[in-house]
């Protein structure tokens, strides 16, 4: 880890009073790799670029600013990034980074286009993907398929899903199920998920499509990963609901990521500043999550400051 890393992550803040750095810590499996050092990712959900009009090139700039300070090991976005039109500054932005970098699809990327558009545009060559990097496994999974009144499932595109009662959005097909199976019986690494659309945690109850599929998946996965065949998955990180919650089922961590944008509650309510967060792994098997703060850019009702805080990990805790 760079010294400019670990300065940003020992001091717990940045320029700015009201840009409140935070950290969480959990207990997961140690690395099996000899020598292991730390690793940090960058992660940011949720820009919304242009959606209701509203140009967020400010916000990937100042997620951008603290990348280029921190000096991850990668960075991730993780849905609803943009829409084509109105694209490259955004794009410019990501790639100020030169380290490598990772897409995940939401539900409002395909809002103009269908997945091939969009993942042309982000360079994203499967819809669904896994990695490895730093003695961890990283799984990059899509939830943009749409269930047709037979029961058939299609792609995500030019806005299908809209028309459609929330019972028919948000599935995996099934020929990603099978692959996320195989690819996690035959990994040995601690695993890390990336999703957009949540499987856990979230209030939308009737729009989680075939969650409990994948809920089970990493249940058998984790079983196994007890009796030594398989790498255990430890933490899953999700978008979507524009939400910071945090909850634990059958050993797995999972984390809902609030918007680096806006609360939506019948209307938009912009943040201030960006939210975004840094997430560190560390080889005794720790990880901190490092969020920001902010407060909301113009009034918002009471209701919807209660019940959606403007903030990424706004505390700390220790379950070492």
């Amino acid at each position: 880890m760079g010294t400019d890393r670990r300065s940003f992550i020992r001091q717990c803040g940045i320029a700015g009073t009201s840009l409140l750095l935070s950290s969480r810590t959990w207990a997961i499996p140690p690395t099996k790799t000899p020598g292991g050092r730390s690793l940090t990712f960058g992660i940011i959900s949720d820009l919304h670029h242009l959606t209701f009009r509203v140009n967020e090139e400010t916000r990937m700039k100042a997620f951008m600013d603290q990348v280029l300070e921190v000096n991850p090991d990668f960075i991730v976005q993780n849905g609803d990034f943009f829409q084509p039109s109105g694209a490259a500054a955004i794009m410019d932005q990501w790639n100020r980074f030169s380290g490598p970098k990772y897409h995940v699809l939401g539900n409002h990327d395909m809002d103009t286009c269908d997945k091939a558009t969009i993942m042309g545009i982000w360079g994203m060559s499967k819809p669904y993907y896994s990695f490895d990097r730093g003695g961890y496994h990283f799984v990059v999974m899509d939830r943009n398929f749409l269930r047709q009144s037979d029961g058939t499932l299609v792609d995500y595109a030019s806005s299908n899903w809209s028309p459609f009662g929330s019972p028919f959005r948000s599935f995996s097909d099934t020929a990603q199920l099978l692959w996320l199976q195989q690819d996690l019986a035959s990994n040995k690494l601690p695993v890390i998920v990336f999703m957009h659309q949540p499987v856990f945690l979230s209030q939308w109850t009737t729009e989680l499509g075939n969650a409990d599929d994948i809920l089970t998946i990493f249940d058998a996965a984790n079983l196994t990963a007890d009796l030594g065949s398989n790498g255990k998955v430890c933490a899953v990180f999700m978008g979507h609901d524009h939400d910071d919650r945090y909850g634990e089922r059958v050993g797995v961590h999972y984390f809902l990521l609030n918007s680096a944008s806006y609360a939506y509650n019948g209307d938009a309510y912009y943040y201030k500043e960006a939210l975004f967060a840094f997430v560190t792994l560390d080889p005794a098997g720790h990880m901190s999550i490092a969020g920001r703060t902010s407060v909301y850019r113009d009034s918002a009702p009471d209701k919807v400051k209660a019940a959606f805080p403007a903030k990424i990990s706004d505390h700390r805790l220790n379950l070492i």
